[in-house]
């Protein structure tokens, strides 16, 4: 079968985390208070992509890194070539705010669409995968960020009730959380983070502001593993030159006189003669076509009503009846070949 099992090891990992939340939960200072604690311990500098217009340079004062300033429209391949400027440029942490403007294109392209609703997301969902896809497989630590649907909900609050702004869900498309490591939903009022999706188990049962600490805490788990093995190539076998036999024509299928429509059709005389031939500019039916081809056919002698058949079934594939043909085109090729014969 050529696969095999092996004993399953843990391996360092690239993180990929998504943090979302409603607006003012404080999505991007969490995030770059994550960055910060896995740059200390890689010992590089954060890359961060802002879509924001401008606004994660809000916190320049409190951390260090360098950003890019991505504009509409927010293509999922200007995503990727940001991303891939990112990895070029060897930086080992990369934050992304957000992701859901890339979405938000998606919907407004596909919204602009002509034609069937559902046939036309063939066309928007590859370039959305592969946006999903380059985050999944790039080789640098990634936190994005997604906004959260807003709705208010009453709260009761020293014994009143007080409207509180709620994130369900992102504004990404369904199931988005299953593609990385950590997903964390993040309060609005109390920026507290609760961990929707943990694979490392570091953050179960926790609900805490993220910090520094568990950036470098992220870190570690990532490299605690050991290095990924590098795959190797199977080495090509060496294949024998095998001397091909020279291709022999294909014989050709003989027709049997039951195969031919010429005895079954009724003997009447047909609509037009051989000399007397229609303007075929003119508006004419399978059935006018069928009865010129017996007219002419009907007087073969045998073996050339034999060859004809061969010829016919050649045009029809299935069958030599071409009275069981409605195709136009080649009722009008078939009768060329009787008239020619």
């Amino acid at each position: 079968m050529g696969n095999s099992f092996q004993k399953a090891k843990r391996e360092k990992i690239w993180l990929k985390i998504l943090m979302a939340g409603s607006s003012g939960s404080g999505k991007s200072y969490s995030a770059l208070r994550v960055a910060k604690g896995i740059a200390q311990k890689s010992g590089g500098r954060v890359a961060a992509i802002d879509t924001e217009n401008g606004r994660i340079r809000y916190y320049a004062n409190e951390f260090d890194f360098d950003d890019l300033q991505l504009e509409a429209p927010y293509s999922p391949e200007k995503y990727i070539e940001a991303i891939e400027d990112a990895v070029d440029g060897e930086y080992p942490i990369l934050v992304v705010d957000s992701i859901s403007h890339e979405w938000d294109f998606c919907l407004e392209v596909h919204s602009k669409m002509p034609g069937n609703s559902y046939t036309n997301w063939s066309k928007i969902t590859p370039r959305h995968d592969k946006f999903m896809e380059k985050i999944l497989q790039a080789p640098i630590h990634v936190i994005a960020t997604a906004r959260g649907k807003d709705e208010y909900v009453l709260e009761e609050k020293n014994g009143k009730q007080v409207p509180k702004k709620v994130g369900l869900g992102y504004k990404q498309r369904d199931g988005v959380e299953y593609n990385y490591t950590v997903t964390f939903n993040i309060d609005q009022q109390s920026h507290v983070a609760t961990a929707t999706k943990d694979n490392t188990h570091l953050f179960e049962e926790r609900y805490d502001v993220l910090t520094e600490k568990d950036g470098i805490a992220l870190y570690e788990w990532a490299n605690s593993g050991d290095k990924p093995d590098v795959k190797k190539e199977k080495p090509q076998q060496k294949t024998e030159t095998v001397t091909q036999k020279p291709v022999e024509e294909p014989v050709q299928e003989e027709v049997t006189d039951t195969e031919l429509p010429f005895e079954d059709v009724e003997e009447s005389e047909p609509d037009f003669s051989v000399d007397d031939e229609p303007d075929f500019d003119d508006e004419i039916s399978a059935l006018d076509l069928q009865k010129k081809i017996t007219g002419i056919a009907k007087d073969f002698e045998k073996e050339k009503k034999k060859e004809f058949g061969v010829q016919v079934k050649n045009i029809l594939v299935t069958t030599a009846n071409y009275n069981k043909c409605e195709d136009i085109d080649k009722l009008q090729e078939i009768l060329n070949i009787a008239t020619n014969m």
